[in-house]
């Protein structure tokens, strides 16, 4: 069966560039939401389907929505790294792999993880700000929170997924106490605002997120186009079914999916529309980040995590050197400064 991401030339796997960036794109999501039905519910919410392609007879095939186990399927495939399996064993295949190893081993991880958990869809219970943004740096993978009890005091942790499923001797730094890392973390935030240098560092970093944005969102446009062609030629096809019930079931199916796909469409237009619009200067951020300390002294814990998810792309731990990184999420500090306005408003 063809796969998502390749053509067939010959019996051989060639790279469709295209469909290898939606792929990439596909295990990002799955890290981002850090579970696989959110990450359904963003795939089918975009009109994204599984491959599709025509037989020699002329018969269109696939092209359906993803599913638990359909999406479940592609992140576990060893082809997108190069490999192929054979019944228990994998081994080195001739195509090209598509998705980065790192990457790849990054959702297998937080996959069998999840298998344990429930992901990240489990309640917050115990108020873990960095819940789902925070990573071992060295080992490149998710960390998780947890705790340990002592009579009637909890200590609360973030554990690196490595260690957690290889063993501690495995990371240098397997575990960070969270309270700490949390209180560094938004110490950091209120620093970015006093320091000059850090604030321009800052702007340029969100411009160039926002720069990567705009090429995700023209990849992710030329796959939904080039599907909505196919689906209008698939509709032409299914009108000449002769079977009543085939036909209308069928002519259903492709305008469900051209419905989908030609929202997502707008929504792509009206967010790249608004990248373009957006600028971010050096004062918006000095201002935003000013009027930081007085909104988080007034929020919940629950608040807390989401301002924090609002502005943060991701936490960055190295504890084998003591270093901490943020990254911030590209629109995370206009939508703070627009928050602020209306709750002074």
């Amino acid at each position: 069966m063809p796969l998502l991401g390749y053509t067939v030339e010959k019996t051989k796997l060639v790279v469709d560039e295209t469909e290898a960036a939606q792929v990439r794109q596909i295990f990002e999501l799955y890290l981002d939401h850090q579970s696989l039905l959110p990450t359904v519910t963003e795939l089918n919410r975009r009109g994204w389907t599984t491959k599709r392609w025509t037989t020699r007879k002329g018969a269109h095939r696939g092209g359906r929505l993803f599913t638990k186990n359909s999406l479940h399927a592609l992140l576990t495939n060893v082809t997108y790294i190069g490999q192929i399996r054979y019944k228990d064993e994998v081994h080195h295949g001739e195509h090209t792999g598509i998705v980065p190893p790192d990457l790849f081993q990054r959702v297998q991880s937080l996959l069998h993880r999840n298998g344990h958990t429930g992901g990240r869809a489990v309640r917050n219970k115990y108020g873990a700000l960095l819940k789902g943004l925070i990573r071992c740096r060295v080992c490149r993978c998710a960390m998780s929170h947890t705790y340990t009890a002592k009579g009637n005091k909890r200590y609360r942790y973030y554990v690196c997924g490595t260690a957690q499923q290889r063993g501690w001797s495995e990371c240098p730094a397997p575990s960070v106490p969270a309270g700490e890392i949390e209180r560094f973390v938004v110490e950091q935030i209120r620093w970015i605002g006093r320091d000059p240098v850090v604030i321009a560092e800052t702007v340029q970093q969100v411009r160039q997120q926002m720069d990567e944005g705009r090429a995700r969102l023209n990849s992710e446009r030329t796959i939904l186009q080039r599907q909505v062609r196919d689906d209008h030629a698939a509709l032409q096809v299914a009108a000449t079914l002769t079977n009543s019930v085939d036909r209308v079931s069928r002519l259903a199916d492709v305008q469900e999916r051209l419905r989908m796909a030609e929202r997502r469409l707008t929504e792509i237009d009206h967010e790249l529309t608004t990248l373009d619009q957006e600028t971010i200067t050096e004062a918006e951020v000095t201002h935003a980040l000013a009027d930081f300390d007085p909104l988080w002294q007034t929020l919940a814990p629950r608040e807390q995590a989401r301002v924090l998810e609002m502005l943060i792309e991701r936490v960055d731990y190295d504890g084998e050197h003591g270093q901490v990184s943020l990254t911030f999420r590209p629109c995370g500090i206009r939508t703070l400064t627009q928050e602020l306005q209306e709750s002074v408003a």
